[in-house]
């Protein structure tokens, strides 16, 4: 039985799976055709190779197919820089005048039930919350302080609720999520940081996990295709900085990527994942994807971003060797670090960045 695939999208030659392609020719070539759906693609690099610019490009080539595509981002670069100065690059690029939606969450009360056979209330919002609280806190004459406040909004509105009433038609949109535990929230985890006398950091669940969490109804309404993780690093590290606390950010982010995982497989959409590198102290030439073995687990596809000359495996097959140049500074090499049908880094190819993007 064939398989339906959405419009504007392309398959690719090698398990007839749809690919969503980047305009990154070289990144095109080396995923035959574009990033795979139902599966998890890592993109890892230092930092200004040039990784955010190359999930922009790819979430409005999305867009220009007739595909909406999601990004979390988790570094509020978007609406700062990167959507001022890119986006109208892009677009002439692409040849479509695209704009980036901002998806805004906002923490509500849980639902209540009015009585047996009635129907759901309405919850009040956070800032309803507040004000509420701020009130009954002024009257009893107690003290308090924007923080403690905040903190007990937080307990009392612990689920996200999005509008997406606005969003028509294929649209690149963005939701700013820099903490953990409102990411983790997202993915239907609700969860709370711990921090010993020792200063090691935990995570403690609140309550057992759900699929159906706001993430999973943001793809489903949109009918995005594309999920883009812009980066999975950021919130880890500045949350789980010490190794003793290796294990709560790997809990975590199994969590995340286990949730991804079933979105793929639900929505046949595909999962990108930006991440940093992780040095190792002791042999400073071996970078690896920062995530280590669970985000290695996760993603069948996984390429390593590097700059001008930077060597990985001397054997390895260069697919473009007419565009070298180790001259010029805004090359990059995109090397396949892993892939189904390919060892370990035995190719690679050159892709270049200017004012339209990547190459």
């Amino acid at each position: 039985m064939e398989e339906a695939t959405s419009a504007g999208a392309e398959l690719g030659p090698v398990g007839g799976l749809e690919r969503l392609p980047t305009n990154c020719k070289v990144l095109d070539t080396l995923t035959d055709g574009g990033l795979a759906t139902g599966t998890i693609t890592q993109i890892f690099g230092e930092k200004a190779l040039g990784k955010s610019i190359l999930s922009l490009q790819a979430a409005l080539s999305a867009v220009s197919k007739g595909s909406s595509a999601l990004i979390l981002d988790t570094e509020q670069s978007y609406f700062s820089y990167l959507a001022p100065y890119w986006v109208p690059r892009l677009s002439a690029k692409l040849g479509q005048d695209f704009q980036l939606k901002n998806l805004k969450l906002e923490k509500v009360p849980k639902r209540a039930t009015a009585g047996r056979g009635d129907k759901k209330k309405e919850p009040a919002s956070r800032s309803q919350v507040i004000t509420s609280l701020t009130n009954a806190l002024n009257q009893l004459g107690i003290t308090y302080s924007e923080s403690e406040i905040s903190s007990m909004a937080d307990l009392v509105c612990p689920e996200f609720q999005l509008q997406l009433d606005d969003v028509k038609g294929p649209t690149a949109m963005v939701i700013q999520q820099p903490d953990v535990i409102d990411l983790l929230s997202l993915h239907g985890v609700v969860a709370e940081k711990e921090v010993s006398e020792g200063g090691r950091v935990t995570l403690r669940l609140k309550r057992t996990p759900v699929y159906d969490s706001v993430l999973r109804q943001v793809i489903k309404e949109t009918k995005a295709k594309l999920l883009i993780y812009d980066s999975i690093s950021a919130p880890f590290k500045s949350t789980f900085p010490n190794t003793q606390d290796l294990p709560a950010r790997s809990a975590g982010m199994a969590m995340i990527l286990s949730h991804a995982q079933r979105l793929c497989v639900e929505f046949g959409i595909a999962v990108v994942v930006v991440s940093h590198v992780s040095i190792d102290p002791m042999h400073e030439w071996d970078r690896r994807p920062y995530g280590g073995v669970m985000l290695g687990h996760e993603a069948k596809f996984s390429f390593e971003l590097t700059k001008g000359a930077s060597k990985r495996n001397k054997e390895a097959e260069e697919i473009n060797p007419e565009e070298r140049d180790d001259e010029d500074k805004e090359l990059r090499r995109i090397w396949v670090q892993r892939h189904p049908a390919m060892g370990e880094y035995a190719k690679f190819g050159y892709a270049r960045v200017d004012g339209e993007g990547f190459h």
